[in-house]
């Protein structure tokens, strides 16, 4: 038995002899002798007479005991068989979030490394497009490539019309480049000041994202961090 000690402890604690308990607790000194000496297991009622009389609670008189040693013992009580029954039920619904939040993390971790490497949210790939120059109203789109075409070879002094020609537009040719994300196609139209801008698509590279390089990372770490908490779950759980 392991209760008798403790009760003659607290009593000796509080200065009281044994017909003294008695009488503050209405519990006959013979019984209280047989608690004491571990003849007998208190009821639950006189245990609860007995921790009122101590001044002390339920969790103050456990603090004295080897739990796991004494669990078999002490569960002869039934307010301490429930308190065992709630620390078991408060483990488990620990355990259960522990498990909860490193599942958390692994579903967290894939998801973030996912969108890192995949590059779907945040795009590396950008759009090259290029204009060769402002397009003047009534003018083809194409008039930077194919002016010469547009003479008419049958009139008089038609070399000279074109010599004259390309030397306006080698003048007017100002290149300028526009770069996005968006794809707009192999060409689109941009109106300018003077007339219109054609873009046509000139190459798609890849600039590099230092915020996906860093969901990747991020990624590895939680879902180590997860593996790591399934792996200890034991060891925080015994």
């Amino acid at each position: 038995m392991i209760f008798g000690e403790q009760f003659k402890k607290y009593r000796s604690d509080l200065g009281l002899s044994q017909p003294q308990l008695s009488e503050l607790t209405g519990i006959e000194q013979s019984y209280l002798s047989k608690l004491e000496n571990d003849k007998s297991v208190p009821s639950n009622e006189i245990f609860r007479n007995l921790l009122s009389a101590y001044n002390i609670d339920l969790n103050q008189f456990l603090s004295n005991f080897d739990l796991k040693r004494d669990r078999e013992q002490l569960i002869q009580i039934p307010d301490i068989e429930f308190w065992f029954k709630q620390q078991d039920q408060n483990q488990s619904n620990s355990q259960r979030r522990y498990l909860y939040f490193c599942s958390f993390l692994i579903v967290i971790s894939v998801t973030l490394f996912y969108i890192g490497f995949s590059k779907l949210v945040f795009n590396e790939t950008r759009f090259e497009y290029s204009s060769e120059g402002v397009i003047l109203a009534g003018e083809p789109i194409d008039i930077f490539n194919n002016w010469a075409n547009l003479i008419d070879t049958s009139k008089e002094h038609w070399e000279q019309t074109k010599r004259s020609k390309r030397a306006e537009m080698h003048q007017r040719r100002d290149e300028t480049h526009y770069l996005t994300y968006e794809n707009k196609g192999k060409s689109f139209v941009l109106q300018d000041n003077d007339g219109r801008r054609y873009y046509y698509l000139r190459a798609d590279v890849q600039v590099p994202s230092m915020i996906n390089a860093w969901l990747q990372v991020i990624g590895v770490l939680l879902f180590s961090a997860g593996i790591m908490g399934f792996v200890l779950e034991r060891r925080f759980f015994k």
